[in-house]
């Protein structure tokens, strides 16, 4: 006998969410296939990834896609029928549907990036390297290594934009669409490199991209993405930002033989006493929509947090005011 699936109050982008229920819900999804476990973990707070699960869901199921479920509520009631049905099949759990992919995130950007951003070196780098990977910079044009004027790569964003049919605007921030896309784009990219590794060198001057990208993320960026719960990109870019004496601490770090200079009093605080207020503060002057986006980014935030990532190296607020 499976245990019913319950919610204790609603869970919705504007509304605060018991974490209980949160965790529930993401075990729930993932078992049917339709929660993708994002970058930084499987956290007990909301995040968009659980809400575009219950949006997909729904639409599957022929109820009103808003992305909201309540106690008892047709979407509750779906869920617990196809979890039930799911955990009785053979006494396991098979998926009603092809899982979603568990690649983790190829793509990640530390600020946002585009004309009058932060445009931290370190995302300059990234951007460029997945632009030229990805095929969305002219192969005669593309520097690897490097150094492109930054207007070259805001245009090259522009196209990525315009042939997948978001809004042309030439900039994007962690966790946004644009993101999401150039990351979808080199998941596979990186996924081949790493089967490939060993067969090429650095600097062997291929122009294959593929071949490119396999020599030149060492296998340390790809620790630091598991570990911390990062991107492959972000922590290639962050590992190479760092000093000789932060990547001796580092690796320490993933040895078990040192520990994060996060604590968990230092997490709690400012998600609660810097990261909320600010999120409460925006909910009452630019309204739900802007406060849902802020609220799931302060979770992102802390999860990251107690996952060890640097505090100065967590993904941004989102305070974006349009």
């Amino acid at each position: 006998m499976f245990a019913p699936f319950k919610l204790r109050s609603t869970l919705s982008r504007n509304a605060n969410a018991d974490p209980d229920d949160t965790r529930r819900t993401k075990k729930a999804l993932d078992q049917i296939g339709y929660f993708e476990t994002p970058s930084y973990g499987m956290t007990e707070y909301p995040d968009e990834p659980m809400f575009k699960g219950i949006e997909d869901f729904q639409r599957d199921q022929g109820l009103n896609r808003d992305g909201i479920m309540k106690p008892n509520g047709e979407t509750a009631k779906a869920l617990e029928k196809k979890v039930g049905k799911q955990t009785q099949r053979n006494g396991v759990n098979v998926p009603a549907k092809p899982q979603a992919t568990k690649t983790r995130s190829a793509f990640g950007l530390f600020g946002e990036f585009g004309k009058r951003r932060t445009n931290q070196p370190r995302d300059i780098a990234a951007v460029e390297r997945a632009l030229a990977w990805t095929g969305n910079l002219p192969r005669n044009q593309s520097k690897t290594e490097g150094g492109r004027k930054e207007n070259d790569l805001f245009d090259a964003v522009k196209r990525v934009q315009q042939k997948t049919g978001l809004k042309v605007d030439g900039w994007m921030r962690p966790y946004g669409e644009t993101e999401r896309e150039l990351d979808r784009q080199l998941k596979p990219k990186l996924r081949d490199a790493q089967k490939t590794r060993g067969t090429k060198t650095e600097g062997s001057g291929s122009d294959d991209q593929q071949e490119t990208a396999a020599a030149a993320i060492p296998p340390i960026a790809y620790k630091i993405a598991e570990f911390f719960g990062m991107a492959v990109m972000a922590a290639w870019t962050w590992w190479q930002s760092m000093s000789s004496a932060d990547r001796e601490k580092v690796r320490r770090q993933m040895d078990g033989n040192g520990s994060s200079d996060n604590s968990e009093e230092d997490c709690h605080r400012l998600h609660y006493e810097t990261d909320i207020p600010t999120c409460n503060g925006i909910s009452r002057r630019r309204g739900k929509q802007a406060a849902a986006r802020c609220f799931a980014s302060a979770s992102e935030r802390y999860a990251a947090c107690l996952r060890g990532v640097p505090i100065n190296q967590l993904p941004p607020l989102d305070t974006w005011n349009n």
